[in-house]
């Protein structure tokens, strides 16, 4: 295929890409009023979609040598390796420019909005009229779901909230790589966002919350980016948007969960609202992107990651149990009765799995902070062992003989109490390992 019909295709897709998006904007809800006009030219709002697509497509058809300049950018951006390392690169690029036409051509789109929007975000003229093309392309990407709304949406977003051309702004970053930094100081941000600007933002998203594809696969990752912005995440009522998204039951909710987290040093109330409903949600995959959050949760919220472990432990899925004892087996180098407390009765219920992330992540570092197994973790843990488990057991007793021989003697004798088959179990899986044990195990023998 040759470049000129490579290039025929992205074009042709692009015209018919905007006839949908724009449309799709159009008939979902209003359309947001521009953040910025001039009092003596104010914005016309379009009459029907047909006079705004017309008008985006007008002005695409127009605009060639923009179309080229966009698409060699995408292309040298997106281009793999292997491909601009074949015999025949150009060649291998049209061919791959074929494969790729519709991911290439909604990229395009979204360039092709950005740089609408940014005239229309001039502070000094701003084009009303690239406002409701640039805006109803934004829309009408993310309402079809378009991966590449879902990760370039958000600056523009931003963008609209702030008033201010996209890649023109930027937070204010501050930290110890600065020569006049202090950790007790305070540092300005930018300017705060547009009112106006704010509205139109605010307008956008619930119009992706009422989309049913949006809703799900791109509105919650637009959330959680703007939780990087504490100031937008307050005025665009982030918190609340998260919420909803959870009773709206759309499914898995992992960047909600994600996004709570960002959130929970500056808003813990409605942050642990929202934990607390993940990790009671129906979807699984919610939950276990809250078992597995855990120790970032508790970096802020140590109560709050101790009673969500407490919760996911009961799971009914296995894998939420599974990676929930993996942070219960991390308190055992910050609090180690906590952990004794809190470990007991997991081990008592005899699930293998749980008691295999107990033993694999936690008993040696246990063992080294009490040789003498103090708690008895040791026969509890070894109750509900699969072969491997029991083998690492026993490789952790024989490494207890050797530092504390009094506390090896004291855990043999524990199983000893258990019964004879417990014993005889453990004292084969000790010399599997080590046949010179057999020196140290006969005294206990009958």
């Amino acid at each position: 295929m040759s470049r000129r019909q490579a290039q025929a295709l992205i074009w042709e897709s692009c015209e018919k890409l905007i006839r949908e998006f724009v449309e799709a904007a159009f008939l979902s809800s209003p359309l947001p009023n521009p953040p910025l006009e001039l009092p003596d030219f104010p914005a016309i709002v379009p009459k029907s979609s047909e006079a705004l697509v017309d008008q985006s497509i007008g002005i695409y058809l127009i605009d060639k040598a923009g179309f080229n300049h966009r698409l060699s950018t995408i292309v040298s951006e997106r281009v793999p390796d292997h491909v601009k390392r074949n015999i025949d690169p150009e060649s291998a690029k049209e061919k791959w420019m074929s494969r790729n036409v519709n991911s290439i051509s909604e990229t395009l789109i979204c360039r092709i909005s950005r740089d609408w929007l940014s005239a229309s975000l001039d502070e000094d003229s701003p084009d009303t009229d690239r406002w409701y093309m640039g805006v109803s392309l934004l829309i009408g990407l993310a309402i079809s779901g378009s991966e590449v709304a879902r990760k370039e949406g958000p600056h523009l977003l931003s963008s609209i909230a702030m008033a201010k051309k996209p890649g023109t702004w930027s937070r204010k970053t501050s930290g110890p790589h600065h020569i006049g930094w202090s950790p007790v100081g305070t540092f300005e941000s930018i300017d705060p966002p547009h009112p106006s600007g704010v509205l139109a933002a605010s307008n956008i998203l619930d119009t992706l919350a009422r989309a049913p594809p949006s809703s799900l696969q791109v509105l919650p990752f637009w959330l959680e980016d703007l939780t990087v912005n504490k100031q937008l995440s307050e005025l665009l009522q982030v918190q609340r948007r998260l919420l909803d998204l959870l009773d709206g039951d759309l499914g898995n909710c992992e960047p909600v969960v994600r996004a709570a987290i960002q959130l929970l040093s500056c808003s813990p109330s409605e942050s642990s609202e929202i934990l607390i409903k993940a990790s009671r949600h129906d979807n699984v995959q919610t939950r276990r992107e809250t078992a597995s959050s855990l120790q970032r949760i508790a970096s802020d919220d140590f109560s709050l990651a101790l009673s969500l472990m407490d919760d996911l432990l009961g799971d009914p899925d296995s894998d939420v149990r599974v990676i929930s004892a993996t942070y219960l087996s991390s308190l055992v180098r910050s609090d180690t009765h906590l952990f004794i407390e809190k470990a007991k009765p997991v081990l008592e219920r005899a699930e293998i799995r749980l008691t295999k992330r107990i033993v694999e992540s936690a008993i040696r570092e246990y063992l080294s902070l009490d040789s003498f197994d103090g708690a008895g973790l040791l026969p509890l843990a070894w109750a509900s062992s699969d072969q491997s488990t029991k083998s690492k057991l026993a490789g952790l007793i024989i490494q207890q003989s050797e530092a504390n021989y009094e506390g090896f003697t004291e855990t043999c004798r524990r199983f000893r109490e258990i019964s004879n088959d417990t014993f005889n179990d453990l004292k084969s899986f000790i010399l599997r390992r080590d046949s010179s044990m057999e020196k140290k195990l006969p005294m206990l023998q009958d």
